[in-house]
């Protein structure tokens, strides 16, 4: 009982963080197969974030997700299913080693990002494959469309994840228009390592289930662009979603922090 109410003290603790996770509020049904790099973080066998699997034993997310971890409570990933509840495709895979950005800061929200290492390989087949890094870490122009993918809640009067993986078409806003007094204030401040983005309005897409979720952007092909960071309230018109942007120095970060853990082992990050 008392890991149950723990648990649940962490969830809320991400939630008033404000840093909790993408909800795929009027999402769709992503088509089976197509989100096999989805990773479902679990805590005490609770989905609490997203992942994107780039490599065999890794999985980037955001660094409030790795809040369990580091509470010593059990932290799985799970990876292959379409679904939470049918998992007959699904490989569990322990967390064994978390790294947040050295720089991270729960004040600015700057440097959101954490790779966790998982016990063991997982075995690459149709339903779980790796996502590669963007090969250009050239910045996203504003009005460029995008997906985001998670199991979050999809009610904003139902706290509860969604069952099935569901996506949702967003557009990349400015930053200059994100940091006016119109949306976030300069609080904080939505800086070039940061993408704001919302459907049409500039509504808000984020709250409680995915935060660390990736964000794919169809530029000259489609690529993956962000993880999700955070959304300071959830119900805002004007409080667009942000992402960490994969900069070319957090690419860098990601594959020498691999390398570094890996060793003679290491398998090279596409």
């Amino acid at each position: 009982m008392f890991q149950v109410v723990f648990i649940a003290s962490i969830i809320n603790a991400l939630a008033n963080h404000g840093c909790v996770c993408v909800k795929i509020i009027g999402g769709r049904d992503v088509k089976r197969g197509s989100g096999s790099f989805m990773a479902s973080i679990q805590c005490a066998d609770e989905h609490v974030c997203g992942g994107t699997l780039i490599h065999a034993q890794w999985v980037l997310t955001s660094a409030n997700c790795a809040l369990c971890y580091f509470q010593k409570i059990k932290t799985t990933v799970v990876l292959g299913t379409h679904s939470l509840k049918d998992k007959k495709q699904a490989q569990t895979l322990n967390v064994i080693f978390a790294k947040p950005h050295p720089a991270y800061s729960k004040n600015t929200e700057q440097n959101n990002l954490a790779l966790l290492k998982l016990d063991q390989a997982a075995k690459l087949n149709k339903f779980v494959r790796t996502l590669s890094l963007p090969r250009s870490t050239k910045d996203i122009k504003y009005g460029t469309k995008c997906d985001v993918l998670g199991w979050g809640q999809t009610d904003v009067d139902d706290d509860n994840s969604s069952d099935t993986l569901k996506e949702i078409n967003l557009t990349v806003i400015k930053r200059q228009l994100c940091n006016s007094k119109i949306y976030y204030n300069l609080n904080p401040v939505i800086t070039d390592d940061m993408l704001c983005a919302g459907d049409e309005k500039g509504r808000a897409k984020m709250c409680r289930g995915d935060a660390g979720g990736p964000l794919i952007c169809k530029t000259l092909i489609k690529q993956f662009a962000g993880i999700a960071a955070f959304e300071k309230d959830c119900e805002a018109v004007n409080k667009p979603g942000i992402y960490m942007r994969l900069s070319k120095n957090y690419v860098k970060w990601i594959k020498e922090t691999i390398k570094r853990q890996m060793g003679n082992n290491h398998v090279g990050v596409n």
